[in-house]
């Protein structure tokens, strides 16, 4: 499905760290049908300092989507050894934060998103992904599943977001 015409796509900076805080934390917003009871996801002001971090960071690659310079849609790629549950392997990426704003939903812009990370990870010499999503996000799984993305392992509390996680791994053509 081709993404709307008004959709743009730039590189994120740490300047756009609010927004993209903010696109994470209304990605969240529904985790609490399947989460733990009291379960709170991370606040703006968390996420921004979280992201400043890491766009601070050469090796991490950020791509922001804009519909009439306002943010509906992020992906992220970093190398694995910085992200959660590090691993020291310099040939895996791992995959971050593909949230779209829900009025773009089903539209194609997450496998815009997604494509362009998969090129982006490809580029900076990576020979695989692995990402982490909720047991419990159906959506985002099929999406993943769709995509190609193999289950790997099983599932596992992660005390940091307080949910139960599973890991997918994507081989990236060499």
């Amino acid at each position: 499905m081709p993404v709307p015409s008004r959709v743009s796509f730039r590189p994120a900076t740490a300047a756009d760290c609010a927004p993209l805080a903010r696109g994470v934390v209304e990605g969240v917003e529904d985790y609490g049908a399947f989460a733990p009871p009291g379960w709170r996801g991370p606040s703006v002001e968390h996420e921004a300092e979280h992201l400043r971090g890491l766009l601070d960071d050469a090796r991490v690659w950020c791509l922001l989507a804009e519909a009439e310079g306002e943010p509906v849609g992020q992906v992220t790629i970093l190398p694995a050894s910085l992200a959660p549950h590090p691993i020291e392997d310099p040939e895996v990426a791992h995959f971050r934060n593909l949230f779209v704003r829900r009025d773009f939903w089903g539209g194609g812009l997450a496998g815009a998103l997604h494509a362009a990370a998969v090129a982006a990870a490809g580029d900076r010499g990576f020979s695989s992904m692995r990402l982490f999503t909720p047991a419990g996000q159906a959506r985002a799984r099929r999406f993943y599943e769709r995509e190609g993305w193999v289950r790997a392992g099983e599932e596992f509390h992660d005390p940091a977001p307080g949910l139960v996680l599973v890991e997918y791994r994507y081989a990236l053509a060499g």
